[in-house]
């Protein structure tokens, strides 16, 4: 049941997996827990927003998040990386450095007894994750954050003072 309307990008996603997979349709449903024609029905466009709990089954089953299979390109499904979309992807390499980052820059505003805004600790956030791919900083452990972001909470800090906030 084809229509004119473009398909949801997760079915897109859903093909691609099967393909990846080499597993048919009916295979994946049973595997899902669903009924046996359930991911055909979806393939040909009868459920075009599945509920949550199937888009669960079916990303369990194929071994993806429901965010990869709803979200992330065909390619990058397939390929694995975590929290993909068309625009910006994100590898689980930078998903990791990104948490590294928060906890180091956590601990230092505590250490300092320092209070951030939102706004603020996520600039900072920001600007060490660019200034580690840009080379900047080269140790990507607590030694090698560490200075960086203290220098980070002091300019901070003396730009609250100078600008009177």
């Amino acid at each position: 049941m084809k229509t004119d309307k473009e398909e949801p990008k997760w079915l897109n996603n859903l093909r691609a997996l099967l393909v990846h997979r080499k597993i048919n349709p009916r295979a994946l449903s049973l595997k899902a827990g669903l009924n046996a024609t359930a991911v055909r029905d979806m393939l040909e466009g009868r459920a075009r927003f599945p509920r949550y709990d199937t888009v669960e089954s079916l990303a369990k089953a194929l071994e993806v998040t429901p965010a990869q299979l709803m979200g992330g390109t065909p390619e990058s499904v397939v390929k694995g990386s975590i929290y993909t979309t068309d625009r910006d992807p994100l590898a689980a390499e930078d998903l990791n450095l990104l948490t590294e980052i928060i906890a180091r820059l956590q601990e230092v505003v505590e250490e300092q007894k320092q209070q951030l805004k939102p706004h603020d600790f996520a600039a900072m956030v920001t600007t060490i994750y660019r200034q580690v791919h840009s080379g900047l900083i080269q140790k990507v452990t607590k030694d090698g954050l560490e200075p960086q972001i203290s220098h980070l909470i002091t300019y901070e800090t003396l730009r609250k003072r100078v600008n009177g906030k």
